[in-house]
């Protein structure tokens, strides 16, 4: 049961981190992130959840 807690506090984690990238994406880059940092970031956090998702 634990490490089905974990996973799901993992895959929430993901989901919050990537809502907050794909919401505040303009203006992330309008204060000085890189656009290609961003993109690669979400990419990243996409394709984590991916794997999550084949696991279950």
């Amino acid at each position: 049961m634990y490490d089905d807690e974990v996973l799901k506090a993992r895959e929430d984690e993901l989901i919050e981190n990537l809502n907050y990238f794909l919401r505040n994406y303009d203006r992330l880059i309008t204060i000085g992130f890189r656009k290609s940092e961003l993109d690669a970031e979400i990419r990243l956090l996409e394709s984590e959840l991916k794997k999550m998702s084949k696991r279950f």
